[in-house]
């Protein structure tokens, strides 16, 4: 999955086409990126604070390539009830949580600072 840090000014549309521009050498208009899940989580390598942004589109221009052989191995599709192993953590667990349409959660919060693990606002 196509992923990467914002850079300073930089809309969350905006970054995640960069994103996939620059890993994959194809291209997406921020415009067709749809807004799927927001997390929150806390790195279980660093301990970092972290906010994900996902994002999905079925609309591109270009051919998906591997333009980062030395950060990645290469592109495959997998259908959500058979992903790959090992998967960070995290996006195991986002991914299931798109998949059941839950729009944000929290991930690896000490338990004294998270209510839960996933949350949906509530609408008026």
């Amino acid at each position: 999955m196509p992923a990467g840090l914002m850079e300073e000014g930089e809309p969350a549309r905006a970054a995640a086409a960069r994103e996939f521009a620059e890993e994959t050498s194809a291209t997406v208009d921020p415009d067709h990126l749809r807004f799927v899940h927001l997390m929150h989580h806390v790195s279980t390598g660093s301990g970092s604070r972290r906010i994900a942004f996902f994002f999905e589109t079925d609309r591109w221009h270009g051919s998906i390539g591997n333009p980062e052989r030395d950060k990645c191995e290469g592109w495959e599709w997998h259908k959500a009830t058979s992903l790959p192993e090992p998967l960070p953590p995290y996006l195991a667990v986002a991914l299931q949580h798109i998949a059941d349409g839950t729009p944000y959660s929290e991930y690896a919060w000490p338990a004294n600072t998270a209510p839960s693990s996933a949350m949906t606002p509530e609408r008026p």
